[in-house]
């Protein structure tokens, strides 16, 4: 994942952007009115399309794909989700929205320093060296 800042604050950005989205349009659209689980699984995918609409059509270019795909199709499938489950309006969307884009991006990055282990510069240098 990249550390440098533009990168990062276009993460968050993102993140929030999508998030905040796929509640407005899931809670217009759903809105709590289906039930709970019902609610959750067509906003979870109504959020995954918004997601992948935004992240691939707009962000994609600016921020690159690797980058910020997962953090946004997690973040949009949870908006999508809370969305789903509770008519929300106004300062609730946005309020959920940033929570939910900012959780998913963390969770992402958290996970990507756990898998990805310590790296040490020396080791990651000889290897790019013998690659010759």
């Amino acid at each position: 994942m990249e550390k440098r800042p533009y990168f990062v604050l276009g993460d968050a950005l993102a993140n929030i952007v999508v998030a905040t989205a796929a509640i407005a349009a899931s809670s217009a659209a759903i809105g709590g009115d289906m039930g709970m689980l019902p609610g959750m699984l067509l906003g979870m995918l109504l959020g995954m399309l918004i997601a992948l609409i935004i992240s691939m059509g707009i962000l994609a270019p600016m921020l690159g794909v690797m980058e910020i795909l997962t953090p946004c199709m997690l973040g949009g499938m949870f908006g999508g989700m809370w969305g789903g489950m509770w008519d929300l309006s106004g300062g609730e969307i946005f309020q959920w929205g940033a929570a939910t884009g900012l959780g998913a991006l963390v969770f992402v990055y958290t996970m990507n320093a756990v898998l990805g282990g310590p790296q040490r510069l020396d080791r990651l240098l000889t290897q790019a060296g013998n690659e010759d």
